[in-house]
């Protein structure tokens, strides 16, 4: 089922997760991806949800630009001037939470990888239909794994990404990939709010190494 063609599917399917975040603070956000970086992280995204979101990415980026092999996105994308607001800071995919045809067809027109948040087997196909290779099944805690493959005996070439709701434990990963996804989604149960109001970025790495070797783990 894997799309070994596509440099987007190969880079996320090595990745196996995906780490989301955002933060106020810039100092903390460059801190977030060094640590990742660190302990094993290859893709993260960074979500456009706050004011500062614009003026913390080009700095991310540039950190980014300087560790070999690290992909760095943006989600919380509904609209094609959002996309090209950060494209033209280096985001190199686009995340959304709903599946906007505009927004599919700009990044289709561009060649860009556009991963749509989609909640039906309908929703899927449009974006299929539109370009997309991969898509986000949100929220992942309420659809289930179950719901992975009963995509896929409908739409085979299709890949998958859940989020929302999924722990950094064998318990709450390994179900997902038995069900055929390429990676998985995490934000704050990864991340913890604790943790980084606190500075403490030494558990935070630990959790990082924790869930990567998690993910090898199953995948292999």
């Amino acid at each position: 089922m894997r799309n070994t063609e596509s440099p987007f599917i190969k880079q996320i399917n090595q990745a196996g997760l995906m780490p989301i975040f955002y933060h106020s603070s810039e100092e903390v956000c460059l801190s977030i991806l060094k640590v990742a970086y660190d302990s094993g992280i290859r893709v993260i995204e960074l979500v456009n949800r706050g004011s500062e979101a614009t003026k913390i990415f080009p700095s991310l980026r540039k950190l980014a630009n300087q560790l070999p092999g690290l992909s760095l996105g943006i989600g919380t994308i509904y609209h094609p001037y959002e996309a090209e607001e950060f494209l033209e800071m280096g985001a190199e995919f686009i995340v959304a939470p709903v599946m906007n045809p505009r927004l599919g067809e700009y990044c289709s027109r561009n060649d860009v990888p556009w991963v749509p948040g989609c909640g039906t087997v309908t929703e899927i196909w449009q974006a299929q239909e539109l370009g997309a290779e991969l898509v986000k099944i949100y929220p992942a805690n309420l659809l289930t794994p179950e719901f992975v493959p009963a995509v896929h005996a409908v739409l085979p070439k299709i890949e998958i990404i859940p989020s929302g709701g999924i722990e950094p434990t064998l318990e709450s990963i390994k179900p997902w990939f038995d069900a055929g996804v390429l990676c998985v989604g995490m934000g704050s149960q990864l991340i913890r709010k604790d943790w980084v109001q606190s500075g403490n970025y030494e558990q935070l790495g630990k959790a990082f190494k924790q869930a990567v070797n998690l993910v090898e783990q199953i995948k292999s």
